[in-house]
């Protein structure tokens, strides 16, 4: 009954699909599930518990198509209290047919990442793909205006309304595309009643617009191509013409230019070849300080980009590299206090045989460099070069394994190392390189240096027609920095039985840590572990699926002195779910 009320009185979020009014097997459809969990716990030897004794929780979903037209239904309730929500406090619809498609509502479109993206606006959208044709077309107000309250002040928040439109026509053809976008919006002056004489809050008006195209060169050479310009008056209520973009003058009607008006533009460029056995990409992107339009709520700017991802299939396509490398700097107009750079690069190599052996290794290095301007007051010194920033963070892992056995008896192998080392330093450094080599500085910076070292080694004994297996593992984890060492180590064990023909399964599991710090014993931790899982099959499929599991776990920490305490901790999870 509740279902039934939503689907008259709520205002929805509709997308028919007119092409199935036909056919009555796809008409309407009903779909969700529903579940139940419960958490026990017990401790001893804590003076806080982690949790409470006991808490549930329910939760369950409902999903209603009617010819396309979506009405989701989720709540959640638990001894904790409960709620219920339905999506529908904003309108709106997406009829569709055959190649045509509308949007009427609260929605959003996207042009390119340069003019009209991921922008909410209220009003209506088409769009068209006949053939290898698509089209776009958008109208409506982007944000409602927010009025000066002077009880609350809210300066911050004021805004005027604000209406834009936009088209983008696209064309596709055997590995070639092409399109054009463009969108404009603008500001209503006359849309706020009172405006504080301190308010920065101003009218703005924007044009941008946005080419892109795809296509091969040659039959491995391929290229993709975008150019954005966009035109921005930051305040309409200028009436001056005083210095104004003289590079864009013949858009001054139509964004109301002025000497406010400035324009910018992004330019993003990338080839990839391609032959048998690697390929080759290489990407420039660079966007103008201040880039900015009326269409979206953030934009990267002021920043080139240029990345490299060369791939290699070699020995039979048995080994496998990829490498992934991009440098990035800002201030490109050399006006700012500060310049960043910021270099990624990854590497990753895999290896297999038809014998079983699997080799993966990988590594990624991240680096940000912040120069500062030093003060060019001839009165005043500020030592701006001793707050020069340095961060590195690298990570190398290596993982080998190897299977083998008969249909009764399967082994596996597996051992994994992974290192990991971060650094932060701030000082008079005057360069250093993508990996932390050749610094220099001419006082010893101030920072932080943190290397952390974790490896396992696993084996598994598998029965397959049994559905029975066993593991045996040894975990170590080792931190090192200035303030701190730390050493865990130990083994673990599990053991896994599918019972009822492959319906359930059972689990039993232990771990046994020892921590060190700076080599000396400080704890010592059992983690037990149970689980079982259960889906009984049922007969007829359109009832749904039932599933139950539940699991526990045992915590303790032993004391390795007089003065600590013995610490057990208990939890129980039970799940209990249903679908349809």
């Amino acid at each position: 009954m509740l279902i039934i009320s939503c689907l008259f009185c709520s205002n929805s979020s509709w997308g028919q699909n007119f092409d199935k009014i036909g056919n009555k097997g796809e008409r309407a459809s009903v779909s969700g599930g529903f579940q139940i969990n419960s958490i026990g716990y017990a401790q001893s030897g804590l003076v806080t518990p982690s949790r409470e004794p006991f808490t549930w929780f329910a939760s369950g979903n409902v999903n209603v198509n009617i010819l396309d037209v979506a009405l989701p239904f989720t709540f959640t309730y638990s001894n904790q209290g409960g709620s219920y929500t339905q999506p529908f406090n904003r309108t709106a619809f997406h009829p569709s047919y055959k190649w045509a498609k509308a949007h009427i509502g609260l929605i959003n479109m996207n042009f390119s990442p340069y003019t009209l993206t991921g922008h909410l606006f209220l009003g209506g959208g088409i769009e068209l793909t006949p053939g290898n044709w698509k089209v776009m077309v958008m109208g409506g107000r982007l944000n409602k205006r927010i009025e000066y309250n002077s009880l609350e002040d809210n300066l911050n928040q004021l805004m005027f309304d604000r209406w834009g439109y936009g088209a983008k026509v696209g064309y596709s053809k055997k590995g070639y595309e092409g399109s054009i976008s463009f969108f404009k919006g603008q500001d209503n002056p006359n849309s706020l009643i009172f405006i504080p004489l301190n308010s920065e809050v101003k009218p703005q008006d924007n044009l941008s617009f946005s080419l892109e195209g795809k296509g091969k060169l040659t039959s491995k050479l391929h290229v993709e191509m975008s150019y954005a310009l966009s035109a921005l008056t930051n305040n309409i209520s200028l009436n001056d013409s005083v210095n104004a973009n003289q590079e864009i003058k013949f858009l001054h009607p139509i964004i109301s230019g002025n000497s406010s008006t400035s324009a910018y533009h992004a330019y993003n460029t990338g080839l990839r070849y391609t032959a048998e056995t690697m390929s080759v990409g290489i990407n420039f992107e660079q966007i103008d300080p201040g880039y900015k339009t009326l269409g979206g709520y953030f934009f990267n700017n002021d920043l080139r980009n240029i990345t490299i991802t060369p791939t290699f299939t070699l020995f039979q396509k048995k080994l496998n590299v990829a490498i992934n490398t991009g440098y990035q700097v800002n201030n490109l107009g050399e006006d700012k206090s500060a310049t960043t750079s910021r270099w990624v690069g990854s590497l990753n190599a895999s290896y297999s045989n038809p014998q079983g052996l699997i080799l993966n290794g990988s590594y990624s290095n991240f680096s940000t460099f912040t120069r500062n301007r030093p003060n060019t007051d001839p009165f005043y010194y500020g030592p701006a070069d001793t707050l020069n920033f340095f961060q590195l963070s690298q990570n190398a892992s290596l993982m080998t394994g190897y299977s083998f056995g008969s249909d009764s008896l399967k082994h596996s192998i597996q051992m994994v190392y992974n290192y990991q080392v971060s650094e932060n330093l701030t000082g008079n450094i005057n360069s250093v390189s993508a990996f932390g080599f050749g610094l220099e500085e001419l006082a010893p910076p101030i920072g932080v240096l943190t290397k952390v070292h974790s490896g396992n080694l696993n084996y598994a004994l598998q029965f397959p027609k049994s559905k029975t297996s066993i593991a045996i593992a040894a975990n170590v984890n080792r931190s090192i920095s200035e303030a701190f060492e730390s050493t865990f180590f130990g083994p673990t064990i599990n053991l896994s039985k599918g019972l009822l023909n492959g319906k359930s399964t059972l689990s039993i599991g232990s771990t046994y840590n020892q921590q060190f710090s700076y080599n000396e014993l400080v704890g010592n931790v059992f983690n037990h572990r149970v689980s079982f899982s259960y889906s009984p099959e049922i007969k007829n499929k359109e009832i749904g699926i039932i599933t139950f599991s539940t699991n526990a776990n045992l915590m303790q920490r032993l004391p390795t002195s007089t003065t600590v305490t013995k610490i057990n901790e208990f939890n129980i999870f039970v799940n209990l779910g249903y679908s349809f």
